[in-house]
């Protein structure tokens, strides 16, 4: 009988196991790959599927003239959603917290990104809509997960996370009064009000560079490049551009010599190129206007104290949230141009 050597066994067999990693590695990893996809396609038919439900709703939503700019919608739907986005997230993942938020702003963000595809909302919508639909959609999400941990029956989990929605609504139902917001700046200019007040009858030729580029340029909102001050048989108007795809009036209502000039704004038909408003915030439309402004200049002893306002009109009921953005908007426009004025008066 042949009498193997310990030793020599030993090498046989770490051998044997060698060739057999070997042969069988491309096979482990054809099975990674495999259960890799698998993890994939079980976490992106999900995910799909409550971006498309979610899109649908908004676009049924769209389709019946529900009031999409209103805390009911802003707050009560991504709350209801959020919900819905954490009860069918992949079985056996996103278990932890902070998984949990992932997985409910990716689906939230992912969904209101095909709105802004498709067109039926702009970036300034978005900007705006963004903060409370992710914080409701969250509150959402975690109030099911409460719900879950303490285990209450199926008309108790109804009651708690249809209670905050049910207030949403009544507050909704609460008729609010439009309201018209003052937004005033101003800036201290080293020159007499009578050759600042000059200068804001026409400012021609503004370039870029004189622009500083704010958030809301960002968002869409186009640099001013010329105010025109023409004179009329009807009276003065002053002429403002926004580059070349927007043109508005500003008619003079009230002229003092460097001291003031006032005017109502007048959006003629044609006065902005299509796709620059954003559908929600259109000037003179159902939730949003701009109505009047004003130059009034201040003596300071050889210097002028120059102050810019814009009076604009509100009817979203969403308070204070919407008064925010009217002075996000407007003190961005009121200080480019004061610094504008006061830069070209001081290096001249």
């Amino acid at each position: 009988m042949l009498v193997i050597p310990n030793a020599v066994a030993l090498d046989c067999g770490d051998c044997y196991f060698r060739v057999c990693n070997l042969l069988f590695i491309p096979l482990r990893g054809e099975v990674s790959k495999f259960i890799l996809l698998l993890r994939i396609f079980r976490t992106l038919v999900p995910a799909l599927t409550l971006i498309a439900g979610l899109f649908s709703l908004y676009l049924l939503a769209i389709a019946h003239n529900v009031q999409t700019v209103s805390f009911v919608f802003l707050l009560g739907y991504p709350f209801i959603a959020g919900g819905v986005i954490v009860a069918f997230r992949p079985k056996n993942t996103f278990q932890s917290l902070g998984r949990v938020v992932l997985w409910t702003v990716g689906i939230m963000v992912t969904s209101i990104f095909l709105t802004f595809l498709t067109g039926d909302e702009g970036l300034i919508c978005i900007a705006m809509g963004m903060i409370p639909i992710l914080g409701a959609s969250l509150s959402g999400g975690i109030v099911y997960l409460s719900v879950l941990r303490w285990k209450a029956g199926g008309k108790e989990t109804f009651k708690v996370v249809s209670l905050p929605v049910v207030a949403m609504i009544i507050v909704g139902m609460v008729p609010a009064p439009p309201k018209i917001y003052e937004i005033s700046n101003s800036i201290v200019i080293d020159a007499p009000p009578d050759v600042v007040f000059q200068q804001l009858k026409s400012i021609p030729d503004i370039k870029p560079h004189e622009i500083p580029t704010r958030m809301s340029h960002l968002l869409g909102v186009p640099k001013p490049t010329a105010a025109v001050w023409e004179d009329g048989e009807d009276g003065a108007v002053r002429h403002s551009y926004w580059g070349k795809d927007v043109h508005f009036l500003e008619r003079i209502t009230n002229y003092e010599s460097d001291r003031l000039i006032a005017w109502e704004f007048d959006f003629p038909e044609g006065w902005i190129a299509n796709g620059i408003e954003d559908p929600h915030v259109k000037v003179g439309g159902q939730y949003f206007d701009v109505l009047s402004g004003e130059y009034s200049l201040e003596d300071l002893n050889g210097k002028t104290r120059l102050t810019l306002k814009t009076w604009t009109y509100d009817n979203s009921s969403l308070g204070y949230y919407a008064q925010f953005w009217h002075n996000f908007f407007f003190e961005d426009f009121h200080e480019v141009i004061l610094i504008l004025v006061k830069n070209r008066l001081e290096t001249s």
